[in-house]
């Protein structure tokens, strides 16, 4: 709730991808005036757009901003996972979300296409009185203590108490993270992981030819994820809805070596797409013979921001920006979406624009350690759905076991109790309680308690011991 004393200020975000506009969402609704700024002309469609997972922690967030509807008409709910071998498609384990095991994380996990996400997004910022401009071409963002201002393109100057970056760090320029990043004398270090994503999608017609129909009805009737996995490489699968018609969809995130020499994101034929999947599951080339659509995308390393504000003031990165996460990872939204909903919840309580700097240097005091906790978490840990088991472990051992004895516990308990699910694995619930339930408004909240309570008390002190002093002289003088 606003307080009599709010005091609304200009944000200027530059990016309108899914942290860009869960940032203009967070703060127009909380009352602050909010312009986006975004190089593609249109919120409405996005290219090169596949699939999406959307996890619980985030979805309460968007359910509680008041998309709840909305996402539901145009998402499937995901009911589980099933696990399956990379190279053969034979199936060792499976496991079915608990709605009671949900309910504690207050969301749903939901697969829908990209597309829709971004134009609920951009529907609920403009609602809230964000102002959505398209076609903007930024070239430099310069930092300022009072008023930073964005240059565009066309010789626009957009000026605004904060600048929030929120570009990202896959597609160049990302001006936001490279300016930090020189501003810090960090290294921006891309290391190719040797690893490549194919985001693909896949028509209906396709699932129609199968003769596996109980794997089908099972893929469209409750929203499973099916994985399969291997040593380095595995794919995911899952239904969504066609944007324009809600018709059915299949998207598929395929895992492999990558030996092209150039790093960037583009769209990919499909002979390139199945010389990947040579030697792998019969059912799962005969998806991708019918891709319909289909983008590359290299897996590169590239290092968290050490400070996500400019040292020279008021430039914020969130997001990618200033975490970087593994394409196709889940938490690569939940993560923006934490970020949004902190900085919206701690910019509430502006009543003075001198805790402007003191609110936007405790959004990585909030975040940063955070985001690193969850994605140890979620290494190794199969309930945490993030990417197929064997693709993010790869390269470490001990993690690899370790999903690799989590499916076997699956396959184990499916074959003697006769069913999957029946008890709840300890796996499980570390993922629940330290990654999907986790709410970061109640974090923002807690920082507010702790600190922000503290800092208001001791800015009134001083006020008061100034004004006590005021007084005094004017008192001395008169008695002179």
């Amino acid at each position: 709730m606003r307080t009599p004393d709010f005091l609304p200020i200009e944000f200027v975000i530059v990016g309108g991808a899914i942290s860009g506009l869960t940032a203009a969402i967070a703060l127009s609704r909380v009352g602050h005036k909010v312009t986006v700024l975004e190089l593609m002309d249109s919120f409405d469609e996005t290219p090169m757009g596949a699939g999406c997972r959307i996890p619980p922690n985030a979805t309460k967030l968007f359910y509680r901003w008041g998309m709840e509807e909305r996402l539901r008409k145009c998402s499937v709910k995901s009911r589980g996972v099933l696990f399956a071998q990379y190279s053969s498609g034979s199936v060792v384990g499976s496991h079915e979300w608990e709605e009671d095991v949900l309910e504690e994380t207050g969301g749903d996990f939901l697969l829908m296409h990209y597309s829709d996400l971004r134009r609920i997004l951009a529907e609920s910022a403009a609602e809230h009185g964000a102002v959505l401009r398209g076609g903007c071409q930024v070239v430099s963002i310069e930092p300022d203590t009072q008023r930073p201002y964005v240059t565009l393109a066309s010789g626009e100057v957009v000026t605004g108490d904060v600048i929030v970056g929120a570009d990202g760090c896959h597609v160049p320029p990302y001006h936001c993270r490279r300016i930090i990043l020189e501003a810090l004398g960090q290294e921006d270090k891309e290391t190719p992981t040797g690893m490549q994503l194919f985001n693909v999608i896949v028509p209906d017609s396709a699932l129609k030819e199968f003769e596996d129909k109980d794997l089908v009805d099972r893929l469209r009737q409750t929203g499973n994820v099916f994985t399969w996995f291997g040593p380095g490489y595995g794919a995911l699968g899952f239904p969504v809805k066609e944007p324009t018609t809600g018709d059915p969809l299949f998207t598929l995130f395929v895992y492999s070596a990558y030996q092209e020499k150039d790093l960037f994101i583009a769209p990919a034929g499909r002979e390139q797409l199945l010389r990947s999947l040579e030697g792998r599951d019969p059912r799962l080339i005969q998806l991708a013979s019918h891709a319909r659509d289909i983008v590359c995308i290299p897996m590169i390393e590239r290092p968290y921001l050490e400070d996500w504000v400019h040292p020279r003031g008021r430039v914020l990165a969130i997001g990618e920006a200033a975490h970087p996460i593994p394409a196709g990872s889940i938490y690569a939204l939940g993560m923006a979406a934490g970020d949004a909903a902190v900085l919206g919840r701690l910019f509430s309580h502006l009543h003075r624009k001198d805790q402007i700097d003191s609110f936007l240097n405790a959004i990585p005091e909030i975040r940063a350690d955070r985001v690193e906790r969850v994605l140890r978490a979620a290494a190794g840990n199969i309930f945490a759905v993030s990417l197929p088991p064997g693709v993010a472990e790869a390269r470490d051992r001990a993690l690899r076991e370790r999903a690799e004895r989590g499916i076997q516990e699956l396959a184990a308990r499916k074959g003697s109790l006769g069913g999957v699910g029946a008890e709840t694995s300890e796996e499980m619930m570390q993922a629940i309680e330290k990654i999907f339930a986790y709410d970061p408004e109640d974090e923002a909240d807690n920082w507010w308690v702790q600190w922000g309570l503290m800092q208001e008390r001791a800015a009134r002190m001083v006020v008061s011991d100034a004004v006590t002093v005021h007084v005094n002289e004017d008192l001395q003088e008169e008695s002179d």
